[in-house]
């Protein structure tokens, strides 16, 4: 039983750490976009936001499968916990690298989301 536990906690850690990966990529990417005034690779940081947001979700879905299949306590509960958390904060850190890439369509094109604005 304890080593299910294990793999699926090494789970949750491998499908973190790709989150991670992919977020630090997003950020790299958007300042990248930023500094060249690069619409192309700003479109590429906004259209990789959905596998950031579908990570997320199967972070979530994975911390909530162990916490209500195997009850952890102690150490085991605050990492579930905390993975809860990080993903969360991950999430919200690749918004801002979306935000990021929309500002250098917009400085670009005057447009924003379709819509001219200048």
């Amino acid at each position: 039983m304890r080593s299910r536990f294990d793999e699926q906690l090494g789970e949750l850690n491998d499908t973190l750490l790709k989150m991670t990966a992919m977020v630090q990529n997003a950020i790299a990417k958007a300042t990248e976009a930023l500094v060249r005034q690069d619409a192309e690779i700003a479109k590429a940081v906004i259209n990789a936001d959905d596998e950031v947001d579908g990570m997320e979700k199967e972070i979530e879905r994975l911390c909530l499968k162990l916490l209500l299949q195997q009850q952890p306590v102690a150490g085991d509960l605050r990492r579930i916990s905390a993975a809860l958390k990080i993903s969360t904060d991950l999430e919200r850190v690749g918004d801002h690298a979306v935000n990021i890439a929309e500002w250098v369509l917009f400085s670009l094109t005057g447009m924003h989301k379709n819509r001219r604005i200048l």
